[in-house]
């Protein structure tokens, strides 16, 4: 008993600190109280356990927490990272307490994230990144809508704040299919380019319009998309896979020696596409098909200023 009150202690305080690291500046010490359903000065024990331990506290005018300084987040990120015996002993001991409660089986999903997501090997799954891609597939299970902070937008050139409804994380793509809730239609963000994640108590409203669909080896969805055909040297065959690895798949040997053929379809706006072209013409790229592809770049060439 006395163990398993050690680690319903161990996981409160890991989730609280979870809760400040995810989400810096917006819990007040009473909001983490009812968010974890302990009183406020089990918050505030925690808080001295945090500064005891070396970790730095830090709150704004409104008394909302966040964690500071660098040594802080490397210390708690080999907190954070459960084990697969530490998961497989929490879960066990939350079915106990709380059998199949609401609050057990979203505490099971959080813990079930932090560990698969850190098992993944993606290069780019490290924290922050990593808190994008929870607070993602949390706010997904939980059909809430989030704020997409500081989202740097390619093609208008701007940086600004996005309220969608996120249905669909790809983390082996870095893209999120969600419901725009200004523009009314889905859309695809690159999760390296979200500043990071606010979460809402926003409940979906359009669950019916989220269809997840397809996009091209360039990340861009389009419902027309347009089959072109390119052939490439060596130089620019190495160069299409570094920038654009989802191309790979669409790349054969040429029946001309130290050749590549590249065949797929791709959005109408050719986005992606034309920067590569553009910026590989003195490596050979040829432009097979289809004749829009070329009357586009020529277009695009004729509005360079030299």
């Amino acid at each position: 008993m006395k163990q398993e009150k050690e680690h319903g202690t161990r996981l409160r305080l890991l989730l609280v600190m979870r809760a400040l690291i995810e989400q810096p500046g917006r819990y007040t010490k009473t909001e983490l109280a009812k968010k974890f359903n302990i009183h406020k000065d089990t918050v505030t024990n925690y808080f001295n356990d945090f500064r005891n331990a070396g970790f730095e506290l830090a709150s704004d005018s409104k008394h909302r927490y966040h964690f500071v300084a660098d040594t802080t987040y490397k210390a708690l990120q080999d907190l954070l990272h459960f084990s697969e015996d530490d998961q497989d002993f929490l879960i066990d001991l939350l079915q106990k307490q709380e059998p199949h409660s609401q609050r057990s089986e979203r505490i099971q999903r959080k813990i079930a994230a932090t560990y698969d997501f850190t098992q993944l090997g993606y290069e780019n799954l490290r924290n922050p990144h990593l808190s994008k891609l929870n607070l993602l597939r949390q706010a997904e299970a939980d059909h809430c809508r989030v704020w997409l902070k500081g989202y740097r937008s390619s093609n208008s050139s701007e940086i600004r704040d996005r309220l969608v409804e996120p249905f669909h994380v790809s983390p082996e793509e870095d893209i999120l299919h969600a419901f725009d809730v200004e523009r009314g239609a889905i859309r695809h963000y690159l999760v390296a380019r979200i500043s990071h994640i606010l979460p809402t108590d926003e409940p979906w409203q359009h669950a019916g319009k989220h269809n997840i669909m397809p996009t091209d080896p360039f990340r861009i969805v389009h419902p027309n998309p347009v089959q072109v055909h390119l052939r490439l040297s060596v130089g620019a065959y190495n160069e299409l896979l570094v920038r654009f690895p989802l191309t790979r798949q669409y790349i054969r040997p040429a029946a001309e020696p130290n050749m590549f053929d590249f065949e797929c379809k791709v959005n109408p706006k050719f986005f992606g596409l034309t920067n590569f072209i553009l910026g590989n013409y003195h490596l050979n790229v040829e432009v097979v098909s289809p004749e829009s592809l070329k009357d586009h770049l020529r277009e695009k060439i004729s509005t360079m200023n030299f």
